[in-house]
């Protein structure tokens, strides 16, 4: 396993679609993360969301994106780490610096599959906390989806 620097998010921008599309592809194929396809639909989530590449050592180790929403809140759209640099704290400081960006919310939101287990334990080690049941079919894949909030005084 290769050990990383310091890790830093970096704008996406359509440039980097290739890149990201890498990291999409390492993790791919599991039924609990259904990411990214093709070009098209990189350029689409560029469109609509804040998009970030986590880096270190000048090297694309996965992506985060979140979008903001008309009721104020955010909504953490995305967090991928490249499967050779999982295990190692990424997704955690990734995820907290996107949340110190978002410092002015009050509240942030996310969906992701009700057996993955670790970003679940991530995302608790945070202060997220699971609201309702699972949402069936929630992103079209056939998959469920539970949502988790954080929420700020």
């Amino acid at each position: 396993m290769e050990k990383l620097d310091e890790i830093k998010l970096q704008r996406a921008t359509f440039d980097d679609i290739p890149a990201i599309l890498d990291v999409e592809k390492s993790v791919i194929g599991t039924k609990i993360y259904s990411g990214l396809t093709g070009a098209e639909d990189a350029k689409t989530e560029l469109t609509n969301d804040i998009y970030y590449l986590i880096k270190s050592n000048n090297k694309v180790v996965g992506n985060t994106s979140y979008q903001l929403k008309d009721d104020g809140s955010a909504y953490i759209s995305g967090l991928v780490v490249t499967k050779k640099f999982q295990k190692q704290g990424i997704g955690k400081r990734a995820m907290q610096m996107l949340l110190e960006m978002l410092n002015d919310k009050k509240v942030i939101w996310l969906m992701t599959h009700p057996e993955n287990e670790k970003a679940i334990a991530l995302y608790k080690s945070l202060g997220f906390k699971q609201v309702g049941k699972a949402i069936e079919n929630y992103f079209n894949d056939g998959e469920p989806r539970i949502k988790m909030i954080l929420e700020r005084k």
